[in-house]
């Protein structure tokens, strides 16, 4: 059985429970996911009240120690990641939902970004049609 592409909360392996939403992208591209997709997410998580946001996309094995092959995601480059971390750094219309410098890279496969607090949340829950389909199976 597949894992959901989204929870709100999730347990670590030291059992510390994270408080936040919580999206799976693996199976997409990064051009699938930057732009308005990744907009979408983050204000929809924002409406949610949610504190943060992390995105899973997958380690990248060896990142940094062979040429990037660019474009190719499923080749343990690290792509995917460094692509989702680069536009949530560079995209100036993403900032209006994310706390300044509070991206968290620590681990290489999974991206967290705390989220600008609400006060008077309007969502419950996350509209996964703004994401496009998957483009590889899990």
């Amino acid at each position: 059985m597949a894992k959901p592409p989204i929870s709100n909360t999730a347990e670590a392996p030291n059992g510390a429970v994270f408080a936040g939403v919580q999206i799976d992208l693996h199976g997409y591209h990064p051009r699938d996911i930057k732009g308005a997709p990744l907009a979408t997410i983050l204000e929809q998580a924002w409406q949610m009240g949610a504190p943060r946001i992390r995105f899973i996309h997958g380690h990248g094995r060896a990142r940094g120690k062979r040429n990037m092959s660019r474009g190719f995601y499923r080749t343990n480059t690290g792509y995917f990641g460094l692509s989702i971390r680069r536009a949530l750094r560079r995209n100036r219309a993403l900032r209006q939902w994310i706390k300044y410098s509070t991206l968290d890279c620590s681990d290489w496969g999974r991206t967290t970004v705390k989220l600008k607090r609400n006060a008077k949340p309007t969502r419950n829950a996350l509209d996964l049609t703004a994401l496009p389909p998957r483009t590889q199976p899990l």
